[in-house]
């Protein structure tokens, strides 16, 4: 049980990894070079955006029962607090650009925000990778 939940669980973390940095390069692309071809571009943000959404929704529930059943529902680490909060703020970026996207879409497109809100996903999901590290060693 425990070695298919941390399976699992680091697939998870290896999909999420990719919406995140795909986002990322996504937005190192934009130039005339880009313009070709929009529709595929849209649907790799799709595409990053439905895998990031699932990467998160089973990295919480391999993570939740690693928590219970490895450790008891107790981990007194500060470390482990401090990934909790980047883990919590990776999933409400992920939430919120899901929830979003459609009615973008509709208006045209993402706001101008959205790339640097990808840096904050990136960085959120490497420092909680390196707390989950110092933690769980």
């Amino acid at each position: 049980m425990f070695i298919t939940l941390k399976v699992l669980h680091l697939l998870a973390l290896m999909f999420g990894s990719v919406a995140v940095l795909g986002n990322i390069y996504l937005a190192f692309s934009k130039g005339p070079h880009d313009l070709a071809a929009p529709d595929f571009t849209n649907k790799l943000r799709k595409m990053f955006r439905h895998s990031g959404l699932l990467a998160i929704i089973l990295f919480w529930a391999t993570g939740l029962a690693l928590f219970i059943t490895q450790y008891g529902g107790k981990i007194s680490n500060p470390a482990f607090h401090a990934k909790l909060s980047f883990v919590i703020l990776l999933t409400a970026i992920v939430l919120f650009t899901n929830y979003m996207a459609p009615k973008w879409a509709k208006r045209g497109g993402p706001p101008s925000y959205i790339p640097k809100l990808s840096w904050v996903s990136a960085i959120a999901l490497i420092v909680s990778v390196v707390l989950a590290v110092i933690t769980f060693a």
